[in-house]
């Protein structure tokens, strides 16, 4: 199958990651625009890309383009490219975003664009190595013939796993991936607080816990549901030691609800593999 043209709007964390990882499985990336020409420029320079200043020049130079935009303002994007007077015959277009459907790009899809769904389940930071994040990341799918062809092979040269999102709930589908992605980096935070308060030096802290959740993150990967691998006092039934617990984080009743809660999921969750 032939490789389109690109064109990323948005040289944010998933724009700049996959601009970088298309253009390493030779993909050519013709143009990138951005709400920062400074970040659009230098993102451009990185993948011998044209810096443009619209989402509507950069789609002028591509076949498919990639709506790299913040969830709340891919409807709006969307819009502004339909209205654009240009020749849209023979163009595609998809978004990222997990939260949304096709719908978002009805306006484009109205012009002959071919539309659809692109969603690395993965996360992104600031920095070229993000691509390091990729190979082996489910992408989520949601386009028909012959988009979905063509982004199941893109999927494939970027070294992920297509799967099918169509007909798929997203706002559970995305609070589900919301869940693990940032709310685990969330309690990470809580929890080298919590050891710093204990008398554990911070830089101590961080790395042993992100050591520890990573191997839980290992466990996980090892086995065929969660419940397998399940550790720690909820898991064990020691209600004893959840109770010392919840007596220590008596200063935060927040973060003691939270723990509570998420005790009584895990122990439930164990029972449920125990039967």
């Amino acid at each position: 199958m032939d490789r389109p043209t690109i064109a990323i709007v948005g040289p944010g964390r998933a724009g700049s990651t996959l601009a970088r990882a298309l253009t390493a499985s030779g993909y050519y990336v013709a143009a990138v625009a951005g709400r920062h020409p400074e970040h659009a420029r230098a993102l451009a320079y990185e993948v011998t890309a044209r810096p443009v200043s619209t989402p509507a020049a950069a789609a002028a130079l591509a076949e498919l383009v990639i709506l790299a935009v913040p969830d709340d303002a891919v409807a709006q994007v969307a819009a502004g490219l339909a209205a654009a007077e240009m020749e849209w015959g023979g163009k595609q277009a998809v978004h990222l975003s997990g939260a949304q459907d096709r719908s978002v790009l009805a306006p484009l899809q109205a012009r002959g664009v071919e539309t659809g769904v692109f969603h690395p389940l993965q996360t992104f930071r600031k920095a070229p190595e993000a691509v390091r994040n990729l190979p082996g990341t489910l992408i989520g799918i949601d386009a028909d013939p012959p988009l979905r062809r063509r982004l199941e092979q893109v999927a494939r040269d970027l070294r992920g796993e297509p799967f099918d999102l169509s007909g798929v709930n997203r706002p559970v589908y995305h609070a589900a991936a919301v869940l693990v992605a940032n709310y685990a980096i969330t309690l990470l935070a809580e929890a080298t607080a919590l050891m710093e308060e204990a008398g554990v030096e911070r830089k101590t802290a961080y790395r042993g816990l992100t050591r520890l959740l990573l191997g839980s993150a290992g466990n996980s990967l090892a086995v065929d549901d969660p419940a397998q691998a399940l550790t720690g006092p909820a898991a064990r039934g020691d209600r004893g030691t959840i109770a010392r617990h919840l007596r220590a984080l008596s200063g935060d009743p927040e973060l003691q609800e939270i723990y509570r809660l998420m005790a009584d999921r895990t122990a439930a969750l164990s029972n449920k593999e125990e039967k």
